[in-house]
């Protein structure tokens, strides 16, 4: 599956931000954040296995395909290398990141067809590692503007509609 980094910021123009890969980190463990695994109950680091972590330029660990397993021994979701295939999954795993300048934040619902991995909290919103496949919708509302918006992925556009 191909790997996305999306921000969503309604209250800011352009309020939609796509990156064409996943930032990783390797201290303390190969991993990618998810919220703020920092502060407790607020985030947690998702594995990657060896086989996905060889280093970029300048150690930079970036994560343009992968796949998403559950590991038998701790239960957790790990994203490891992709499977060899056709390339014509329609599925893409992307860290959405959705916020607001405001206090309040903003809550983030997914359509069935769109499934949840890890989430966790930043800043006034929320971040969420998804399975998203092409075609797929989710609804981010913007509680201090009382505004709703559909976030549409087609390929590797992501199209944002007021509602």
């Amino acid at each position: 599956m191909q790997a996305f980094e999306v921000e969503f910021v309604p209250s800011q123009v352009p309020p939609l931000r796509i990156k064409d890969a996943i930032l990783a980190e390797k201290i303390p463990h190969p991993h990618i954040s998810v919220g703020d695994p920092a502060t407790p109950g607020r985030g947690v680091r998702v594995p990657l296995t060896a086989r996905l972590t060889v280093p970029g330029k300048e150690g930079i660990v970036v994560i343009g395909r992968a796949g998403a397993y559950r590991d038998p021994k701790s239960g957790r979701i790990v994203l490891g290398e992709e499977p060899a295939g056709d390339g014509s999954d329609p599925r893409a795993i992307v860290r959405l990141a959705a916020w607001s300048s405001f206090p309040e934040g903003v809550s983030v619902v997914l359509e069935k067809k769109v499934h949840l991995l890890a989430k966790g909290e930043i800043r006034n919103g929320q971040q969420l590692l998804l399975i998203w496949p092409d075609g797929g919708k989710v609804v981010v509302e913007d509680l201090a503007r009382e505004e709703r918006y559909e976030l549409r992925r087609a390929g590797d556009q992501f199209d944002r509609v007021l509602l």
